[in-house]
């Protein structure tokens, strides 16, 4: 018996009798998990920049206390704007007013 005839054999027996052979019957998407990054891993986020903060100010290193919040805001306008499609386009709308195009 060859290996060929097995797995030809194996696929034959092992068909269910209604005919349908799908492994999955819903669709597939990532809005759940987008959701779940948005309720979880931004607050944990939020919360370690805020620690990161703190510290700098109690220890009096101010420039570092800027730069890491001016740059933690920016990253969360970021991901705000990339999670939010309303919100793309109507920065990509007011980025085009800029130069004279109206959309």
């Amino acid at each position: 018996m060859s290996v060929a005839s097995s797995i030809a054999e194996l696929t034959v027996t092992a068909v269910p009798r209604g005919g349908a052979v799908l492994a999955q019957t819903t669709d597939v998407n990532t809005t759940g998990v987008r959701a779940w990054i948005e309720d979880n891993i931004v607050f944990t986020i939020l919360v370690l920049i805020a620690c990161v903060v703190l510290m700098g100010g109690l220890r009096g290193n101010l420039s570092k206390v800027v730069t890491v919040g001016g740059l933690s805001l920016v990253g969360m306008a970021y991901l705000g704007i990339a999670t939010n499609t309303d919100a793309a386009t109507g920065i990509g709308n007011w980025v085009l007013g800029l130069i004279g195009i109206q959309v």
